[in-house]
């Protein structure tokens, strides 16, 4: 005769667990939890370890941890008996704070801060990449941004941009169309950028220091029909930046063209003499080109053309009209690029009846 099976649920949380069990994602917490399910049907330990693909002892040991501490106890996931982490909260909380910094380039970085400012001297460099792992640590590319960025103007404009727009005094009669403009220098001078090779194989790209130009303007309509407007000028001036908003001006005559950019020089501001009737500008803050979706679309063009020896600018401009070609032929990935932030909020804020009857 068979020993009696001893209870299972010694702290009543089987309703718990099916409850859990039913929204759990797929993961090694589900397979704990169908584990007790089975089991608690009356299952075997064999027969829930075959079904599982595991050992009869591991389901036990899962069985042993509900058993003694209920669902908590079945999810807790600490390893062995060995060591005690050193990376105590106090510490992890102060490295928490300087990731947010990002002032760490390497891993040497931290463990020289954390041995600076916890009495750890004896810590294993090693280490350190565990640390940073609990943390939620990452290695990132960094985003250059300019130091005399005014955050603060940058936040204002994230919510007053609906103000701005009202403020143009656009007859109501009038449909409107909204944009944001930018441009690239692209040139033979050498782009280059991170590529998968091979362990143990040097990644290598051709270099060739030359120094011709060329420059690319383009516009992202911003909700209505998302459409967009490129074009190659060899230079950058208030000239090119006229006739670029032209060829805007002139994608739809009868309409109001609304263009959001930077306030570089050569960029013409709103009530200039040289803009056309129908073209109305407003300017963004300094040094904030976080707030132009237009520059996503550079580091994408850039991914296509980088690591590469050029012959002439004519093979690279054939090139790069490849990359865009896309934008101008589906709206979406227009979309794509403007994402659902401060630019769409606002849009749908504006009282404008030219604005919302636009955004449709």
């Amino acid at each position: 005769m068979g020993r009696t099976r001893k209870k299972i649920d010694m702290l009543g949380e089987s309703p718990k667990l099916l409850e859990r069990l039913k929204n759990q994602k797929p993961g090694w917490q589900r397979e704990r939890m169908i584990a007790l399910k089975l089991v608690l049907a009356g299952e075997s330990t064999q027969s829930t370890a075959d079904t599982l693909g595991r050992s009869q002892a591991t389901v036990q040991v899962w069985i042993n941890k509900f058993r003694a501490g209920g669902l908590e106890g079945l999810l807790d996931k600490r390893k062995g008996n060995g060591p005690q982490s050193r990376l105590t909260p106090e510490m992890e909380a102060a490295m928490i704070e300087e990731l947010k910094k990002g002032r760490w380039r390497t891993g040497r970085d931290a463990w020289n801060w954390l041995k600076e400012n916890f009495d750890i001297g004896d810590l294993k460099e090693a280490t350190i990449y565990k640390y940073l792992g609990k943390c939620e640590g990452r290695l990132k590319a960094t985003r250059p941004y300019n130091p005399k960025k005014d955050q603060a103007a940058e936040d204002k404009f994230r919510v007053t941009l609906a103000d701005k727009m009202e403020a143009l005094n656009i007859d109501p009669a009038k449909n409107v169309r909204l944009w944001v403009y930018d441009e690239m220098r692209y040139g033979l001078h050498p782009l280059t950028r991170k590529m998968w090779c091979l362990k143990g194989v040097r990644a290598v790209a051709p270099s060739r220091r030359r120094y011709l130009n060329g420059y690319l303007y383009g516009a992202l309509e911003v909700g209505g029909s998302s459409s967009s407007e490129f074009l190659f000028t060899p230079t950058l001036n208030k000239q090119w930046d006229s006739c670029f908003l032209q060829q805007i001006s002139n994608s739809s005559p009868d309409d109001v063209h609304v263009v959001i950019g930077d306030g570089a020089g050569f960029h013409h501001r709103d009530a200039d003499s040289e803009l056309p009737p129908n073209v109305k500008i407003i300017t963004l803050p300094a040094y904030c080109p976080e707030l132009n979706p237009a520059e996503k679309l550079w580091d994408i063009i850039k991914d296509g053309i980088c690591n590469i020896d050029w012959p002439d600018l004519r093979a690279l401009e054939d090139t790069i009209t490849e990359r865009i070609q896309p934008y101008w032929e589906d709206s979406n990935r227009v979309v794509s690029l403007i994402g659902k932030g401060y630019l769409l909020s606002e849009l749908n804020a504006t009282a404008s009846e030219s604005f919302r009857r636009y955004n449709y």
